[in-house]
């Protein structure tokens, strides 16, 4: 007997069989239920995410007699056995890419006007239709608006965007997204679990993380690497079967660029490029390890997502202990950069070698974004170096004036502070002082004081970017009376008997006769 693939053999034939999507087989299950069925829908979405399965499911539903709870079809009915047979005409499949003119969509028209054989729906689903001509797309147009109250017609596409406007806006449209490696590899171990093999659990979530987010695709990599072994599947095989790199060299060439070490690095990519693996697979397997250690550095829990086998994970963590964000997103900026470059590159080799050293060495990267980041970092440490040692280069001093006619000009611009302009006017640059990232405004009139207030709400964020030495700003109220007084005070306590008459800010006499 014919081998049936795993994609084939596990179709799911009902709703409730169905990986994710749950927006839309609940939309679609309840338009069963209610008997609220449109004339034409559009399933769209990556390959393998389920469209054509949900669209077979869905006719056959529309048609049973005996819906099941959650609106999928009986599959008992005399109906469901029917449409089970090779001699059903009232589900029609139909591939664009191989009947995309306009004479096989007449075709098709001169059809719809007959009324299912023994269904209550004749369903056309019309696979790949962004295929279709132009001329064909036109001549579907009144039908597909306006069909037969029997008829019922499901589109489904990869490409919705090469479809006409017109088609779009006549059809009921679902986006079928595509699903997370979780979903994928719990998917995977219950098939397994039915064909009564064993497998390693970082086996399968490889396979499923192979998938890309497609059910098809996931389970034709299955596929392979059961018939690459007959025991159990292990992670090495799978790495095998995809022509990936081992992970423990992987993780050497991700340390010695951490570690600077060009030399090694290249050692090493010299080492499994010689066991024949692809430049193309390397460049993506050190992004994917990069990747891995940026989960690492920012979540406390990564290996919830990752499932890494425990000697690798415990390795990617020693190592992310030695670098940082930004330079791990740069690194992975590199290799996934180079992927487009290798396919017209003649010398792809030397192309991923020339990467590794500028990973190594990011310094020399002449990428715009890189030259930025590490002009900032200069900057950064020249004024940390500043503010410690006091050693700073005039060109480098906060110029208070400068700033003062910067919140001068802030305030002016808007119409709503005319108040608080007139009132921060009367104060100059020597009213500010500055220590340690704090801007203070240094007032001695209570009644500016809410003029004021308002006045710094107006730049306060303008102003930290414009001079990002200053971390926050102040209001420092000082009552020059009270001041002076304070002072004389502390002069009569310290010339006690001698001192004979002062007189404050008011203009009166102070006089002590003691």
């Amino acid at each position: 007997m014919a081998y049936t693939s795993l994609y084939r053999k596990y179709r799911p034939d009902t709703f409730d069989k169905m990986l994710g999507q749950k927006h839309i087989i609940k939309t679609l299950a309840n338009a069963v239920l209610s008997e609220k069925i449109s004339h034409a829908y559009l399933f769209t979405g990556t390959r393998g995410t389920g469209k054509t399965s949900t669209a077979k499911i869905f006719a056959r539903a529309i048609n049973c007699l005996s819906p099941l709870a959650d609106g999928s079809p009986c599959g008992k009915c005399e109906v469901c056995r029917s449409l089970d047979s090779a001699n059903n005409m009232d589900i029609l499949e139909m591939d664009a890419a191989s009947n995309n003119s306009v004479d096989d969509i007449r075709d098709l028209i001169e059809k719809v006007k007959y009324v299912p054989a023994s269904c209550k729906y004749k369903v056309y689903i019309i696979d790949e239709v962004h295929m279709l001509t132009m001329q064909a797309f036109n001549a579907l147009l009144k039908t597909l608006e306006e069909p037969p109250a029997h008829t019922v017609f499901i589109l489904a596409t990869t490409e919705v965007h090469k479809l006409p406007q017109t088609i779009l806006s006549r059809c009921m449209r679902f986006d079928f997204r595509l699903l997370s490696t979780v979903e994928l590899s719990g998917y995977l171990a219950n098939i397994l679990d039915k064909e009564g093999r064993e497998y390693q659990s970082e086996a399968v979530r490889a396979i499923a993380e192979a998938g890309d987010g497609s059910v098809r695709d996931m389970l034709s990599v299955a596929d392979m690497c059961l018939s690459y072994t007959n025991g159990k599947l292990t992670y090495d095989d799978v790495l095998e079967v995809l022509g990936a790199s081992s992970p423990k060299m992987i993780v050497e060439l991700c340390s010695s660029i951490i570690d600077h070490d060009a030399k090694k690095a290249l050692e090493v990519t010299d080492k499994i490029l010689s066991l024949g693996k692809s430049v193309g697979l390397l460049a993506k397997d050190v992004a994917k390890m990069m990747r891995n250690m940026l989960y690492i550095l920012n979540c406390s829990n990564a290996n919830r997502f990752l499932a890494l086998p425990k000697d690798i994970y415990d390795e990617l963590s020693a190592i992310s202990d030695k670098t940082d964000n930004d330079s791990l997103v740069r690194i992975i900026e590199i290799f996934v950069g180079i992927e487009t470059l290798l396919r017209s590159s003649s010398s792809p080799t030397v192309m991923l070698e020339m990467s590794v050293v500028k990973a190594c060495d990011l310094t020399i990267d002449l990428d715009q974004d890189a030259v930025l980041r590490r002009l900032k970092d200069v900057e950064a440490k020249v004024r940390t170096i500043a503010r410690h040692y006091g050693e700073i280069d005039e060109s480098l001093k906060l110029d208070l004036g400068e700033v003062w006619g910067y919140l001068l000009n802030t305030v002016r611009a808007s119409a709503t502070s005319q108040q608080a302009y007139a009132c921060a006017a009367t104060y100059a640059s020597e009213d500010l002082s500055f220590a340690d990232g704090v801007l203070t405004i240094n007032v001695d009139n209570e009644k500016n004081l809410p003029a004021i207030r308002q006045y710094l709400q107006l730049f306060e964020n303008t102003i930290k970017k414009r001079y990002f030495e200053i971390t926050s700003l102040k209001i420092n109220y000082f009552n020059k009376e009270e001041a002076l007084n304070k002072d004389i005070q502390t002069v009569q306590n310290l010339f006690d008997e001698e001192m004979v008459n002062i007189t404050d800010s008011s203009g009166k006499s102070n006089k002590n006769n003691i």
